[in-house]
């Protein structure tokens, strides 16, 4: 299989950034902390959401993955989800089974992976990732017009799932997994339908380290402190380019209250309010009078892990002038908590399967 050259090189210098990860001197408590290497093949489907997308039904990718990741196995981390969660980086090249209209890809994520029943031989783990890609055959008018998935060759990669592990020796794991994966570019511009697709993999992961996973007590989380509750408030800005050479930046407030209901888990209820220059764009181009203001009100979902937060919200619209969007959308944030103070993170906003916008956040918790 032939590789586009830029995808040849993304993937080199990917290489030679995991190599350098791998073997550098590590800085951190071995005895907290874990090194893991490993490597996967995964093979999907692509989901067909929309009858625009019929050009690449019948598609089925395969994936290569190396990986990269580190187990924290200490106290502390326990305490956070009597469980031992690992951080890690995916570097994944992708043949989308379509040269002609999808091309070929390359994904890099970074992810969270509380990993459950680690006294056992066979234990089993959640993934939600984040991070960038690199597409090689967007649409274009002339030369690609069935490509309505993605107009840009750099993509957001989204991946959720979970993985069963089986332990064959001390530091050797074998493991399979079913991950849902999307790539889109954000609503950055269109066409951005995006791809959607399962995917089921296979593959090994070795430990640079000997360790164990402690046999620790299963406390009352509750016991830990009181309930976290908190008002978030959000400062975001939202980045759209709906033509060539036009550039347009929405900001926006968000006020979300959280309360835990369990140790890892919290729901939220808030709103937000935003001057939506692309709605703006949108009217503009119909001829109608610009409104350029959206509100609306979410409930949602949130896994508290350590620093980070990963957030799912569905939404209503209060106020909606862009006539291409429906009334209901969703939202997936991953945030990380400097101090109990101050957040800083990413957002994508979506409607249904097509994403809307990503935008860049800081925040306060009071």
């Amino acid at each position: 299989m032939r590789l586009d050259k830029k995808i040849y090189n993304l993937l080199f210098v990917g290489l030679l950034f995991f190599g350098t990860a791998t073997f550098a001197q590590d800085s951190g408590d071995s005895l907290n902390t874990v090194k893991i290497i490993g490597l996967k093949l995964h093979k999907g489907s692509v989901l067909i959401h929309s009858r625009d997308l019929r050009p690449i039904e019948d598609s089925y990718p395969t994936g290569i993955e190396l990986d990269l990741a580190w187990h924290k196995i200490s106290q502390k981390a326990w305490e956070s989800c009597h469980c031992y969660p690992r951080l890690g980086a995916a570097l994944t090249y992708w043949g989308y089974d379509n040269k002609d209209v999808l091309g070929q890809g390359l994904t890099g994520l970074f992810y969270l992976e509380p990993v459950f029943n680690t006294q056992g031989r066979v234990n089993y783990s959640i993934r939600a990732g984040f991070g960038l890609s690199y597409q090689n055959s967007p649409f274009d008018s002339i030369s690609n017009p069935d490509n309505l998935s993605y107009s840009t060759y750099w993509g957001f990669p989204l991946q959720l799932g979970g993985s069963v592990h089986f332990r064959i020796q001390s530091r050797w794991m074998l493991n399979a997994s079913l991950m849902y994966n999307h790539i889109s570019n954000g609503g950055i511009r269109q066409p951005n339908k995006g791809i959607n697709w399962p995917s089921i993999g296979v593959g090994m992961s070795y430990y640079l380290e000997e360790f164990e996973f402690k046999e620790r007590a299963i406390t009352d989380w509750r016991a830990l402190g009181p309930l976290e509750k908190r008002w978030d408030f959000t400062l975001f800005l939202a980045y759209e380019e709906p033509r060539e050479n036009l550039f347009l930046f929405s900001p926006g407030l968000e006020i979300k209250w959280s309360r835990q209901f369990a140790r890892i888990n919290a729901y939220t209820i808030g709103g937000e309010v935003m001057y939506d220059n692309g709605t703006g764009y949108v009217l503009e181009t119909l001829g109608e009078a610009p409104n350029s203001i959206k509100a609306g009100l979410a409930a949602g979902h949130e896994f508290l892990l350590g620093k980070f937060l990963f957030s799912q919200q569905l939404g209503v619209y209060l106020s909606n002038p862009n006539p291409e969007h429906p009334q209901v959308y969703q939202r997936y944030g991953l945030v990380y908590r400097v101090d109990k103070t101050f957040n800083a993170g990413i957002n994508l906003k979506a409607h249904g399967h097509v994403a809307n916008f990503i935008d860049f956040r800081v925040g306060i918790s009071l």
